[in-house]
């Protein structure tokens, strides 16, 4: 089944999703316009007897839920009938301050820009616990190159940049 949740009010599915993940939703929202990313996932550990669900919130402020193989979009005007958890301070670095070259794992931030932008995604996966997994888009100088950085609690911190992978160092944050 795939939908809009407002297009699909009268599905009962569609307005039970909505009403289960309404505290993931907000905290998504909340997140990407505190942190200014690009991009911003959120698979939320349900423990074993539910499906994972995915929230994939897009730079046009919508958001696609995805439950099993239900899977909704939520629109940036759609009220959420729950607020967001609480979320780590986030301090945005501007695009124009992160440089990443990924064929020499360079990294150029100003000085706790990076650890900041990973502790804000640890909180965002943190706020669900379990093995919830947040990642988070964020741009740099060159628009064809975001750096993405995935965050699970008790895990390294990793950072992306085009095709390459980095594991950032224990004490970043």
């Amino acid at each position: 089944m795939t939908g809009t949740i407002w297009a699909v009010a009268h599905d009962a599915k569609a307005l039970e999703a909505l009403a289960r993940h309404a505290e993931a939703l907000a905290t998504v929202r909340a997140f990407a316009e505190r942190s200014n990313a690009e991009r911003v996932v959120l698979l939320v550990d349900q423990g074993d007897e539910e499906d994972t669900a995915m929230l994939d919130w897009a730079r046009d402020g919508s958001v696609e839920l995805t439950q099993g193989e239900a899977r909704w979009t939520v629109p940036p005007s759609a009220p959420i009938p729950a607020p967001p958890r609480p979320l780590p301070e986030i301090r945005p670095a501007p695009s124009s301050s992160l440089r990443a070259d990924p064929a020499t794992g360079e990294l150029v931030a100003p000085i706790g820009a990076v650890a900041n932008l990973g502790e804000s995604v640890l909180g965002l996966a943190a706020a669900f616990g379990g093995r919830s997994v947040a990642t988070a888009d964020f741009a740099t100088r060159d628009p064809q190159l975001p750096i993405t950085i995935a965050a699970r609690e008790g895990e390294p911190l990793v950072l992306a940049a085009g095709d390459r992978r980095f594991v950032l160092p224990e004490g970043i944050l």
